[in-house]
């Protein structure tokens, strides 16, 4: 890409690099490349001296930002500018501060950065604050750095050279790295076609006929406008046009937006799909913004992300309860959410919800992501519930059935059978949890009783069972397992060991044989190992409010 045509002026390239890299949809690291070390620190010079006014211009924007959001993303890019630290990569020479300063230049502050520190090691690491080098020569050939993005050039190269420096921008990296992008600010590009004929296909470079390594904007706006295309007509598919969102005023794009969102939502693989072509849409828009041939399609980007945005609201607050005081706000106060929940030990009491309520709901637009919704609300329960009981697997088989039926329903109806059994599967979760109260038990005890019981007992042996799995638990959790990662210990895992087997001893004689009394002791091992971590600490406290 030619930036500027003709003679160059150091200050109008560094002016334009400060806003190009900044306002790159995608930034990374960059990389300037300077015809010599004199011109490599004058345009350290130039580019600070343009950085300060960036963040003036930014600090502007924040004060007229139109909403709450869009300033705080204004912030968040402000502190990412202003940290950002930009260094002098170039060799050393004999009596090169003299030289320097004879062109009115310090190369000594440069120096000193690049003895004292490990440059290169900063700048390969993606979130080091070190994220724009100006070099001449040196890290532009056998310089390996993923993260690096962007390569602006001022400098005639060619051949090998040039191949190796279009590298450092194109490597893989990350999912969110699309391309690199070559900013030529020298007229560089005329001489790739040659060099890759060269070195990049060998004997075949000599026919004329290659596929060129790189890409220009124009080509890039293509993919980009296709990517657009498939989701717009992936949504039409799924029922929703995205042209009525980017007509609409700002209070019917809420509106437009949950629809959206409930077409998206029609089962799991669609939800799935159209996250695929919106990941992929966003990676083409940040690899060519801010270029002017991202602008025609902002508007498109902008009403994707958005859907986006909104059908993921809850990975980006990472906690379920978020995700459950919406869904609270549509059927009453049904939901109880323990307030002192933090993130992932968040406790849903699902056992009071106004189904029926929740089924009129259900026949509204927003059918589909309040079933979205109410899945993620299971989810956390019943992980709660195994990490409790490793016996309630039972209960994980039957709701995959469910959430299988649900991903593969065809239409409404099929879909709204599998909202019905996801109801009858929640109470019967709600009835497991329970049990431990109707057993008489706390939910650690019950898991140990869980874990000894059969079914062929009698009442008086089940009560037995009860009591040696109360007393074996109240054993254990008085010495073992108070000590700090007991785990860790062989002498004390082994005394645990032996503390459950002989506990396991006093187990009913008619009904247990010594081979079960074994294996008893190793399920009930295994789960004592597994979930009590040392010093008081298991998964049972972990959710205790």
């Amino acid at each position: 890409m030619s930036k500027i045509n003709g003679p160059l002026h150091l200050r109008a390239i560094a002016k334009d690099l400060v806003w190009h890299f900044n306002e790159r949809g995608y930034q990374g690291k960059g990389m300037l490349v300077a015809l010599d070390k004199p011109t490599a620190v004058r345009m350290y010079n130039y580019i600070t001296e343009y950085w300060q006014e960036y963040l003036a211009e930014l600090r502007t924007r924040i004060e007229t930002a139109s909403d709450e959001q869009e300033e705080l993303q204004l912030k968040q890019k402000y502190e990412k500018v202003a940290e950002t630290e930009v260094c002098v990569v170039v060799s050393a020479e004999q009596n090169e501060v003299d030289k320097f300063k004879k062109l009115g230049l310090d190369i000594a502050i440069h120096r000193k950065k690049f003895v004292e520190r490990d440059l290169e090691k900063e700048f390969k690491d993606a979130d080091n604050p070190f994220r724009l080098a100006i070099v001449c020569a040196m890290w532009i050939t056998g310089f390996d750095a993923p993260c690096v993005s962007t390569v602006y050039l001022d400098k005639p190269i060619k051949g090998h050279t040039l191949m190796q420096t279009i590298a450092r921008a194109n490597r893989v990296y990350d999912d969110e790295k699309e391309n690199g992008l070559i900013v030529d600010y020298g007229n560089v590009y005329k001489q790739l076609e040659e060099a890759y004929s060269v070195y990049g296909e060998g004997d075949k470079g000599n026919t004329g006929d290659i596929d060129s390594p790189t890409q220009t904007m124009d080509e890039l706006a293509d993919e980009l406008a296709e990517a657009i295309t498939e989701v717009s007509a992936y949504l039409t598919e799924l029922g929703f046009n995205l042209e009525n969102l980017l007509e609409a005023s700002a209070l019917e794009r809420l509106g437009l937006i949950t629809d959206a969102i409930n077409s998206v939502c029609t089962n799991g693989n669609s939800r799935a799909k159209f996250e695929v072509m919106a990941r992929n849409t966003f990676k083409k828009y940040k690899a060519l913004f801010p270029e002017d041939q991202a602008k025609q399609f902002t508007s498109r980007y902008n009403a994707i992300e958005a859907i986006y945005n909104g059908l993921n609201q809850k990975v980006k607050e990472a906690d379920i309860t978020e995700v459950m005081k919406r869904l609270q706000e549509l059927v009453g106060d049904s939901i109880t959410i323990n307030p002192n929940a933090k993130h992932d030990d968040v406790y849903i009491d699902l056992s009071s919800l106004d189904f029926d309520k929740l089924k009129r709901v259900f026949e509204k637009r927003t059918a589909n992501k309040i079933m979205y919704d109410l899945q993620q609300a299971v989810d956390a329960q019943l992980k709660r519930m195994l990490d409790k009981n490793p016996l309630r697997l039972e209960f994980y088989d039957k709701y995959q059935k469910i959430i299988e039926e649900y991903n593969n329903g065809k239409d409404a109806d099929a879909i709204r059978k599998a909202f019905e059994d996801l109801v009858k599967f929640i109470n019967e979760m709600n009835e497991e949890e329970h049990r431990s109260a109707k057993e008489g038990l706390d939910e650690e005890t019950l898991a140990i009783y869980d874990l000894l019981r059969k079914d062929s007992l009698t009442k008086d042996e089940e009560a037995k069972v009860k009591e040696v799995a109360i007393e074996m638990l109240a054993k254990l959790k008085a010495k073992p397992l108070k000590v700090e990662r007991y785990r860790e210990s062989t002498q004390i895992t082994a005394q645990v060991r032996t503390m459950i087997h002989d506990n396991l001893v006093w187990l009913p004689q008619e009904s247990y044989l010594d081979e079960e009394v074994d294996t008893k002791a190793i399920d009930v091992y295994q789960h004592i190992y597994s979930n009590y971590y040392g010093g008081g600490a298991s998964t049972y406290n972990t959710y205790a409010a």
